[in-house]
Order: C-alpha cells, then structure tokens, then sequence
C-alpha cells in the first residue's frame, strides 16, 4: 500500500469526517475491513490531515437517514447498501432486479463499467457524490417455516424486505408477503414472529445472529447486494483538490479490499451457519428459472420507464445491455 505525503496537505488545517454505515461492529466482518482500511490510508496519505471517525451500526441511523443526513451535510461520508438508495437516484434501483447479475464477476463487470459510472453520475443530482462501489454479496431466503426450494415454499410467509419498491414488488411476485422494515428492527420481529423469515447476505445472517431465530437458510441467490462509498457532495466541494484526491483514491482501493475479504468470508460463514444449527439448502437451475421468469415477465417491465427517466424504452435498453455483458 503507497503511503503519499506532501507538504500541502501537512499545511492544512484538520478536516474530520464522520463516516456511517449501519452494519455490524464484528472487526473481521469484510464491511469493517473496507471502511478501516479506508481511514488508515485517508488519515496516513493527508500526513493526520484529514480524520475519519468510523460510526458503525446504525450509530447515526438507518440507511435511508444517513443519506437524509449528507444531503443536509450533517454527515459527511457512509458506506451504505443499495436498497434505499432508489429513494435519491431511482435509475439505482436496476442494481434491486432479481437475478440482474449471473455471478459476481459479471457483478463487478458492470459496476465498474461504463454503466456503473453513468448511475453513479446520476447521484450528483441528488447532492451525493458516489466514490466506489463494494460487495454486499448476494441474498439469500432464511425462515422459521421450512426450507424454500421453490416459489411454490414461498407461499404464504411473511418476508422482510429492505424499503426498496423493487424488493417488495418481486418478493411479492415470488408468492411472499413482503413485509418492508428497518434493519434494526429485524432480530426481535423474527423472534416475536412478526415475520417469518428475511432475505440477506451470508455475512450479515451470521454477524446479527438470526441462526437464534430461524432455522433454514436456502441458498436462492436471488438479489445481488451492492453498497457503496459516498460523500456528501455540498462538503466535498469544500475539500482542496488533494484532499479530493486522497479521499476518491482510498475509497477505490478500499472497495478492492472490502471485495476480496468477503469471498473467504463468506464461505466460513456458511460453515459456521451450518454448525450453529441451521439447516441449508441449494436451489435448484430449474427452480431458480422458475424465479428468474418472473422476474423477467413482471418485475423488470414495470420498472423499465422509471429506469429510463420517463422513457420506457431506455429503460428496457439498460437492463437488456447489464445483462448481454460478459
């Protein structure tokens, strides 16, 4: 890792940045890995410049009010997930798509593609400035019920979704009552039994310890999740440009970071998933295109004009170019 210096940004004065996201505190969950790695180089390229004080676990609220907060520029960076995120930059809302990615090589292909950069523009409108793109990972079904291997299993339950419009409309059309809710309100309505069952990444299953309450977890892959490094953009245009530098620079290569502690990650948390007693299971090919066609027929339509900024046919242009690249 480069360590860069210089006598300009030793002269300035102290900028200090509080950086939120709403995940876990676990120090080995690859969420923390990243945004550490991120004040290290920040804090060590500025010469002490420049701080970042790390909030963690919803210290300053949900996603949604974290992003609420830059905009007023309260909060001056996070790393948050997708799912709200369609809220401020509704073309955002094509990284919610079932099944919009084959692998998470074809994930990262996009992202850090042309495609990927032309959303991240579209957040400048909304007074946020996207600096990097990292891993969620992709999101899986776990419930009290029994194991899902078909839409058909999803009948009936009552499913916690993020407040995306696009993850209730699909988990809806998969045959779940999508129930949308905050992530700090999810453990105890599982234990109380408010609902059923939830959808997320292995990571998070295991760091909020949902195996106490739920006992199948059912390997569907059916969202990929995408977070990201973002500032707000009315403090950003108050940096210097080294200071921009600096900051745009180790978010890169933090997201980098980030991604390759989660592929590990996350293969032990599935074993470790397992010896906490919950009981595991693959969805099948044929299955998954049961879930895909869906999709394909009655979740991405609908959204096409809202993706195209009114024009249903850019729209529709969008998704169908996501999924032709390699």
């Amino acid at each position: 890792m480069t360590t860069l210096m210089s006598v300009g940004a030793m002269a300035q004065s102290t900028v200090n940045i509080k950086l939120a996201h709403n995940g876990n505190t676990n120090p080995d969950d690859p969420q923390n890995i990243g945004v550490e790695a991120f004040k290290q180089m920040v804090e060590e390229r500025s010469n002490g410049s420049l701080q970042v004080q790390i909030y963690p676990a919803g210290q300053l609220g949900d996603a949604r009010s974290i992003v609420e907060s830059m905009q007023l520029g309260t909060i001056e960076m996070a790393d948050v997930e997708n799912g709200p995120m369609g809220r401020f930059v509704p073309e955002a809302m094509v990284w919610d798509l079932p099944f919009i990615f084959r692998d998470i090589d074809h994930a990262h292909a996009v992202l850090d593609g042309e495609i990927g950069q032309s959303i991240q523009e579209k957040y400048l409108d909304a007074g946020i400035r996207h600096l990097a793109y990292n891993d969620g990972g992709f999101r899986y079904f776990t419930n009290d019920q029994q194991p899902i291997y078909s839409m058909d299993d999803l009948d009936g339950l009552r499913i916690r979704v993020m407040e995306s419009a696009v993850m209730v409309d699909t988990v809806n059309a998969f045959g779940a009552s999508a129930v949308p809710m905050s992530f700090g309100e999810l453990y105890t309505a599982l234990q109380q039994g408010v609902v059923d069952g939830q959808e997320n990444p292995m990571n998070l299953i295991y760091s909020q310890r949902f195996y106490e309450v739920q006992d199948y977890l059912s390997l569907s892959g059916h969202f990929y999740y995408p977070r990201q490094y973002i500032a707000s953009e009315a403090w950003w245009q108050g940096l210097s440009e080294e200071h921009q530098d600096i900051i745009s620079q180790a978010a890169t290569e933090a997201a980098a970071i980030q991604r390759a502690a989660l592929v590990d990650y996350e293969l032990e948390m599935l074993r470790v998933l397992e010896e906490r007693g919950m009981q595991i299971n693959e969805v099948s090919d044929e299955s998954k295109n049961e879930f895909i066609e869906v999709g394909l027929s009655e979740i991405y339509p609908s959204y096409y004009e809202v993706l195209g900024g009114g024009d249903a046919a850019l729209g529709e242009e969008l998704v169908r170019s996501i999924l032709a690249i390699e």
